[in-house]
């Protein structure tokens, strides 16, 4: 069956001079790009949180994810998909473990080559969490068991040296300790002579330094008593 006259005339619309159809939709499409991309408009982007630590803190977790609403021209703002605004912020060792950042519309930054405006920025607050390392000397109690060998007799407490050690690592964990005791074991002395005993660290969660201490016991010699003299016996003059 031979095509309808209507149908003929919607074939030869597509396909006649058909390359110069297609040039014209390229430029139409090439001029709507120019337009919209001059054209002012608004996109919402994501943002990058740049937290600036001292050495001795780590900040815990990923940061929340933050975006901004921003306006400009449409060609600007596809750039921020590849290089997005910042947030920085600086903070020092003496941050706490828990700190909450408030967000402003000036704290965002966008890069360079980028004309646009920053109207609003979520969420508003950040918390951030962090482990602050940090040192500190504690004094050294002994645990030791002392007693002293026949002949002998402690005449004081057990001296130690040094008398306090460093303690490093997590804040938290460092505050909670105010002592460090050495191992409890018995320990039979017969002179003064220093002996090198380990600290107990067992579950303290920190590094302890140093890890041994020497210790002293001050004792002296004792006289055996003298025997008594034999009964029905004389001393010679």
């Amino acid at each position: 069956m031979a095509p309808t006259p209507w149908r003929r005339r919607v074939t030869a619309a597509l396909t006649e001079h058909l390359p110069l159809k297609l040039v014209a939709i390229f430029f139409a499409f090439v001029v709507w790009l120019v337009v919209s991309g001059e054209r002012p408009t608004e996109m919402v982007v994501p943002v990058r949180v740049e937290i600036g630590v001292d050495t001795s803190v780590t900040l815990r977790g990923r940061t929340p994810e933050v975006r901004a609403l921003v306006v400009g021209r449409g060609r600007d703002l596809m750039k921020l998909w590849d290089t997005p605004p910042t947030i920085s912020q600086r903070l020092g060792s003496d941050v706490p473990d828990s700190l909450v950042i408030m967000l402003e519309v000036n704290n965002v930054e966008l890069p360079p080559g980028v004309a646009g405006i920053v109207r609003d920025v979520q969420p508003r607050s950040l918390r951030l969490y962090f482990d602050v390392q940090t040192k500190r000397f504690v004094p050294v109690r002994s645990a030791l068991r002392v007693r002293a060998d026949s002949g002998f007799r402690v005449t004081g407490p057990v001296q130690v040296e040094p008398t306090r050690v460093q303690l490093i690592g997590e804040r938290r964990a460092v505050r909670a300790i105010d002592t460090v005791v050495t191992a409890s074991i018995d320990l039979v002395v017969r002179d003064t002579a220093p002996m090198t005993v380990a600290l107990d660290t067992a579950g303290m969660g920190v590094r302890v330094s140093p890890a041994f201490v020497r210790v002293r016991v001050p004792l002296v010699a004792v006289e055996p008593p003298s025997a008594p003299p034999v009964a029905g016996t004389r001393r010679r003059p």
